[in-house]
């Protein structure tokens, strides 16, 4: 039986490297066969990324998204589809959807669209996308206390964050949920001050979740979703993606 793939998303300070690292630890302890992986990678195109982002290397603006698809690329052929055919749950710490925001809202130069996607057009589409949802102002104060595990200094200003959370809400449909958590009648009452949204792109579900949260609620909330969705995939004993409709009515039993 073939895996899946899971990607977390988000602006600076969201806390989606622990939120997916806790994830790991809690669906290991459930008996599942998980990857965790994060991009820029620790290849060498990841590490001149890194080098980029930390401006110790300086290179033409147009080279970063095409070294980002590069980085991309390898991974997914490496990594993260030999893990899937393998069985295991991969846990990706941003993916396809953050080139998408921050090459469009944290540059100096915008790029458009439809390059983006056509330089990004050949990799994998997620099985679920957990995108946590946080004001720039508390992610930029999480990051000045030391909460930012990968830390990357190129898109740090205020500014850039609301353009590149700005540009998540474009690319991810936020602006088009199919619904919020006011809708009591879809939701569990335990759920309701948890999930902030749900969305989809490209037949692609996309899970909002209130970052500003405790990280209790933020995991409980990631793990209940996890659970649900891995019945779904038990029940259809393949690899299936969940649609968001589907996962509405997962959420309402």
């Amino acid at each position: 039986m073939k895996g899946c793939l899971i990607t977390f998303e988000g602006t600076e300070g969201a806390g989606k490297t622990v939120a997916s690292k806790l994830l790991q630890k809690w669906l290991e302890s459930k008996g599942f066969k998980v990857l965790w992986t994060r991009e820029p990678t620790d290849s060498r195109i990841g590490m001149l990324i890194e080098d980029i982002l930390e401006r110790k290397v300086k290179v033409a603006e147009e080279a970063l998204p095409l070294l980002f698809a590069a980085d991309r690329a390898d991974h997914t052929q490496r990594v993260i589809a030999p893990a899937i055919n393998a069985g295991y749950i991969v846990l990706c710490d941003r993916y396809i959807y953050s080139s998408l925001a921050y090459q469009r809202g944290g540059m100096a130069r915008t790029f458009p669209k439809e390059w983006l996607e056509e330089i990004n057009r050949y990799f994998l589409k997620p099985d679920l996308v957990f995108f946590l949802d946080i004001e720039p102002e508390e992610g930029l104060k999480r990051i000045g206390k030391g909460q930012r595990i990968h830390d990357d200094k190129f898109f740090e200003d205020l500014e850039t964050q609301k353009l590149i959370r700005d540009a998540y809400y474009e690319v991810l449909n936020l602006n088009k949920p199919i619904f919020n958590f006011f809708e009591k009648e879809f939701l569990p009452e335990v759920l309701l001050p948890k999930l902030k949204a749900l969305s989809a792109v490209n037949n692609v579900t996309v899970v909002s979740i209130d970052a500003s949260l405790d990280q209790n609620t933020v995991q409980g909330i990631i793990q209940e979703v996890m659970r649900r969705f891995l019945k779904f995939k038990e029940v259809h004993k393949k690899r299936q993606r969940l649609k968001p409709r589907e996962l509405l009515l997962m959420l309402s039993n």
